[in-house]
């Protein structure tokens, strides 16, 4: 499974180490530059990580955005996550997308 994962914090993090040790091909995209070299080393794999923003379009299709069966947004942000978990799923037709949600009061957008 191509999964592609907004958010290289813990959560994006352990679920990268998570699907790539069951063979699935990870793309993991941060914004935080001070975080590649972490995640590169956490991943062990320089490929797989990707320094940009995740709600900019040109990120998410540089990073092979419509090849992706899965998007998950796990930045710390829910409004991010609406916005990158949007794009996924209607402008570039990724049939799956997984959005965290840190406020349940914003659980209503998600749904």
């Amino acid at each position: 499974m191509k999964v592609m994962i907004v958010g290289g914090g813990k959560v994006g993090t352990y679920l990268a180490s998570l699907l790539l040790g069951s063979g699935h091909s990870v793309r993991v995209i941060e914004v935080r530059r001070e975080e590649i070299a972490r995640l590169q080393r956490d991943l062990a794999s320089n490929e797989s990580v990707i320094c940009g923003n995740g709600t900019d379009p040109d990120v998410l299709e540089a990073a092979g955005i419509r090849q992706m069966q899965v998007v998950a947004a796990v930045t710390g942000a829910d409004e991010y996550n609406l916005v990158i978990t949007g794009l996924a799923r209607f402008e570039f037709n990724v049939p799956r997308t997984i959005a965290r949600v840190n406020n349940p009061k914003n659980a209503w957008m998600f749904t």
